[in-house]
């Protein structure tokens, strides 16, 4: 896998390739407010009961939305610590959250006071001995252990932990004497993100055009992670573009589309709502001259399933997902689609769930939201993508 940082018109862009296939992209926000996992000192300005919500400033013009649990006992104008976790869509506020954790490579520290593991680690004797290695530290803390710390030395883990404890206690600390709207902790700009939560044993090379860009990332691996240091790289040909060498423009531009073909000859139609996104598999022109129908839907419904996990990364859609697949009598065929279509989904970077079949025969599915979906992020204007 490859990571293409660069820039375009004003926004800094991460894009990631495989096989010379766009899988993902990231546009960093370039305004100077502030972004997801920056935390402030903020005031309650309105509470609503009967959603039991809240709505905080942070001093930055727009009111955010927080959710209570029966256990909140806030009140109006009450200074409280308060999280960036979902920035502002459309018509909906940004969110805020009161549980406060902040990421590093191979952990996450919160305030949950508990251990828990990612899934992506199998091992059950490496599960014990993450465990082992953070036990001491729960009773102030809580950790997240992220996949990378699969494969990663106790020496580093031990190390991150203590940074990520000397961060955490800097907060709270700080918060005590802050005054309303402090930023108490900003987060690492977007593109740092971006290096530190891509799994170190599937990352081949991490290239940007920007020379201030590569001398912090370079600075950031030396530190964090040296062991992506040497799969860093600056392009420098000015003669030709790193736009053009990845083919980045024609590929988002690609991905804004409706219709996607497969290369049976069938293709999807990806339609989003406001509700959810609604996805058709058509059979195209792969059905033409076939006798066994029902063994080549079943292989273009597989083929789809495949190609629909990478369409939702790419376009990074979320919430309810209702996939429409070419109709089987087969119940055989039905559950085996299911299972391929729910491995596919345990292999996703975000969680991913395949809930069941409807008697309509439509597949529901679910998407937990990380960031703006790409149809948020770029547009198409005659011929040029504009960032939105």
């Amino acid at each position: 896998m490859e990571l293409v940082i660069t820039k375009y018109m004003d926004s800094i862009i991460c894009a990631w390739f495989k096989d010379e296939r766009l899988i993902q992209v990231y546009r960093c926000i370039s305004d100077t407010g502030y972004h997801v996992g920056d935390i402030f000192v903020g005031k309650v300005k309105n509470i609503v009961k009967n959603i039991n919500a809240a709505f905080v400033d942070i001093g930055k013009d727009e009111l955010c939305f927080l959710q209570l649990s029966d256990a909140d006992r806030i009140k109006r104008e009450d200074e409280i610590i308060v999280q960036a976790v979902r920035e502002g869509i459309r018509t909906k506020q940004p969110v805020v959250s009161q549980n406060i954790s902040i990421a590093g490579r191979l952990l996450i520290i919160n305030d949950k006071k508990n251990i828990n593991i990612s899934k992506k680690i199998k091992d059950k004797t490496r599960r014990n001995e993450l465990k082992e290695l953070l036990s001491e530290d729960i009773k102030h803390n809580g950790f997240i252990v992220r996949t990378n710390a699969s494969n990663a030395d106790n020496d580093s883990i031990i190390s991150e932990k203590e940074s990520l404890i000397k961060i955490y206690d800097t907060i709270i600390s700080k918060a005590k004497t802050a005054s309303v709207y402090s930023r108490l902790y900003k987060a690492p700009a977007g593109y740092i993100e971006s290096v530190r939560d891509s799994y170190a044993y599937d990352m081949q090379r991490i290239i940007t055009d920007i020379p201030e860009i590569y001398a912090e990332i370079k600075s950031y691996t030396e530190e964090c992670c040296p062991d992506m240091t040497g799969i860093l790289s600056l392009y420098e040909d000015s003669s030709f573009p790193i736009d053009s060498l990845f083919g980045l423009t024609s590929k988002i531009k690609k991905a804004l589309n409706k219709k996607v073909w497969l290369d049976s000859g069938a293709y999807i139609i990806i339609d989003v709502t406001e509700a959810c996104t609604v996805i058709d598999v058509n059979s195209g022109k792969m059905i033409k001259g076939k006798k066994d129908t029902e063994q080549t839907f079943f292989n273009i419904n597989c083929e789809a399933a495949k190609e629909i996990m990478l369409q939702l990364r790419l376009r990074n859609l979320s919430g309810i997902i209702i996939i429409d697949f070419i109709d089987m009598k087969s119940p055989e065929y039905n559950n085996e689609l299911v299972r391929i279509l729910s491995g596919l989904a345990a292999c996703d970077t975000v969680s991913c769930n395949v809930v069941d079949i409807t008697k309509l025969g439509l597949v529901e599915m679910t998407r937990k939201k990380k960031s703006s979906p790409l149809y948020e992020q770029f547009k198409i204007s005659g011929d040029e993508l504009i960032v939105i």
